[in-house]
């Protein structure tokens, strides 16, 4: 069956309700089921609704997927912003203290985490997905650049001198690689001697990055 190119935005609160019930179940048959096994008819027998009404609300499971993905990045993101701890706007940049820092950074650990474990299964099919799908790869891709931004943006904001762009790209690397292999690889150690070594990494790039840019903290100062 060919799906139908217009889907609708809803507008009345049934219809909203009826198209949070397919990306739920979009979630749960996609975990379950993985991507090849998903079908339209699967995600709409769970929802509760017919095969056509689907396809009012989405063009084919592929567009489902990608939503689910933005809505993952959304949060993730929000997340980690929420924990950090950002000067006004037109502030003078200031230096957070070791404490600090390690803190903040253990926090947004933790976050990138609990994301991963989530759905460890809807997470894999995402990462699979990404080299099969463009648009997915490329919405992605987009939200990854916005969550680089935010992370060159902090930096700057903790007065990290040297390319912000560039180390806020290999923190974000940093993080999603090591938090992806433990989580949902074979972890060689512990979870906390994974964050702890993977905080005090990220700390190091931060503090000493390849182009000598640092947030100075009490410990990293240089003597006179």
């Amino acid at each position: 069956m060919d799906a139908p190119l217009r889907v609708r935005e809803p507008a009345q609160a049934r219809s909203k309700r009826t198209r949070e019930a397919l990306l739920v179940a979009g979630a749960v048959e996609f975990s379950e089921l993985g991507y090849a096994r998903t079908t339209t008819k699967s995600i709409a027998e769970r929802a509760g609704v017919a095969t056509g009404s689907f396809y009012q609300y989405f063009v084919d499971k592929d567009a489902l997927l990608r939503e689910l993905a933005v809505e993952r990045q959304v949060k993730v993101a929000a997340d980690v912003l929420a924990v950090v701890t950002l000067p006004a706007r037109g502030s003078v940049p200031s230096r957070p203290g070791a404490a600090q820092l390690k803190m903040q950074i253990a926090a947004i650990v933790e976050l990138v985490m609990r994301a991963h474990r989530e759905d460890p299964n809807l997470h894999a099919v995402l990462t699979e997905r990404r080299y099969a799908d463009r648009e997915l790869d490329a919405s992605s891709a987009v939200g990854e650049r916005a969550l680089c931004d935010a992370i060159a943006a902090m930096l700057r904001c903790w007065a990290f001198v040297g390319d912000s762009p560039a180390v806020a790209f290999v923190l974000f690397s940093m993080c999603e690689g090591a938090v992806h292999g433990h989580v949902l690889g074979q972890p060689v150690v512990s979870d906390v001697r994974f964050t702890r070594a993977l905080v005090d990494a990220l700390i190091c790039v931060i503090s000493r990055g390849p182009s000598k840019g640092r947030v100075a903290t009490p410990k990293s100062k240089e003597r006179s």
